[in-house]
């Protein structure tokens, strides 16, 4: 994978920021689009490949249980990473089966480890 295509979602601005920047250093050759909005995310989603999402949990206009939800209905097999800082988030997460779990607490290290592992995956 060269070029892997990552897509974040996340309502909050700075959160989402620092997510692309990990990502970024993550991998610098990713192709990475970022989105305000589950809904807009789930469009790109489903008219195109990605390797990787990583998505917030609660959002205003679709949360991130309902997105995975939505994806795993319509057979997508995207990896996902879910990155919150509540502990009823961890428990949806587990629900609807992310394949990692990243507490905002520490986001930064356990991101960039999610990602290593999940995109070289």
């Amino acid at each position: 994978m060269l070029t892997p295509h990552i897509v974040v979602v996340d309502d909050d601005d700075a959160i989402r920021e620092l997510v692309v920047a990990v990502v970024q250093e993550t991998i610098p050759s990713a192709e990475v689009s970022a989105h305000t909005s589950a809904i807009y995310a789930l469009q790109e989603i489903s008219t195109g490949t990605i390797d990787l999402l990583i998505t917030n949990c609660h959002m205003p206009d679709m949360d991130g249980p309902t997105l995975i939800r939505t994806l795993r209905e319509e057979k997508n097999k995207v990896r996902i990473i879910m990155v919150s800082g509540s502990d009823e988030a961890r428990e949806l997460a587990e629900e609807v089966g992310v394949d990692a779990f990243v507490p905002k607490y520490a986001l930064r290290e356990a991101l960039m480890e999610a990602i290593r592992s999940l995109v070289a995956a």
